[in-house]
């Protein structure tokens, strides 16, 4: 059982030229912490596409064409009305003067979780792979063409998961799909998606590399369509834990 039920994806853009680090001192030190106010809120994280990221992408295209940046707020219950405290939140903390600058937005989204795996190496559990430190992402972002997917569902599970599981740098695999089970805000709707976050312990441009043909995989039934597909580096540097 997982108490991880559903998660905000929030894609932005790169920092602007002039940019002095006060946006990302702001939303990690004051505005991330503050939502876990929020009774479902589980974890909080943000991640960043430099350079080297951008140019080891599969696929960027439309809206999420020049991701640069991806914060994840993993909700558990009370869903909906973590989701309806999360928009009222927003709107408290800006008269109070406490969201003071506004990236322009790229994509918010709040799929439900459908599957979560971990790496056999890492011994936790696959419920916690998220609150495990960790180097960096790779996420994929896919729009269904198919109108059935149970046969590309079945071989994920079967087949492809496993695969990413067993490739050097990859601590685990948590995959989401937009859901009608609740109530959401517009800003966050749009075409149906599958979002899957694999969370690596190793560099994540090197391991990227090493998942691409598998990842390649994913596109050749057909059954999907990729819109992103590319490495993210945490926030925090991995030597705070070593």
């Amino acid at each position: 059982m997982n108490r991880v039920k559903a998660a905000f994806f929030s894609f932005t853009p790169p920092a602007p030229p002039d940019d002095d680090g006060s946006y990302l001192r702001w939303h990690l030190l004051d505005h991330m912490p503050e939502q876990y106010r929020l009774s479902g809120i589980q974890l909080g994280l943000r991640y960043l596409a430099d350079a080297d990221c951008r140019a080891a992408r599969l696929v960027a295209s439309g809206p999420l064409a020049d991701v640069g940046h991806l914060v994840t707020y993993l909700v558990g219950d009370p869903v909906q009305e973590t989701h309806d405290d999360f928009m009222a939140l927003g709107r408290e903390l800006a008269e109070q003067g406490r969201f003071p600058v506004r990236r322009p937005s790229l994509q918010v989204r709040m799929p439900a979780l459908r599957r979560w795996h971990a790496a056999p190496r890492v011994l936790v559990s696959a419920e916690v792979v998220p609150f495990r430190p960790h180097r960096g992402v790779v996420v994929v972002v896919e729009e269904p063409v198919a109108a059935e997917l149970e046969a590309w569902e079945t071989w994920l599970e079967a087949d492809h998961h496993p695969a990413l599981l067993a490739t050097p740098g990859v601590a685990g695999v948590w995959q989401f799909a937009s859901s009608g089970a609740w109530d959401l805000h517009p800003a966050t709707q749009g075409e149906p998606q599958h979002t899957t976050v694999i969370y690596l312990d190793e560099d994540p441009i090197v391991t990227t590399v090493a998942l691409t043909p598998r990842l390649e995989d994913r596109w050749r039934s057909g059954a999907v369509r990729p819109v992103f597909a590319g490495p993210l580096r945490s926030m925090i540097d991995w030597e705070a834990w070593t």
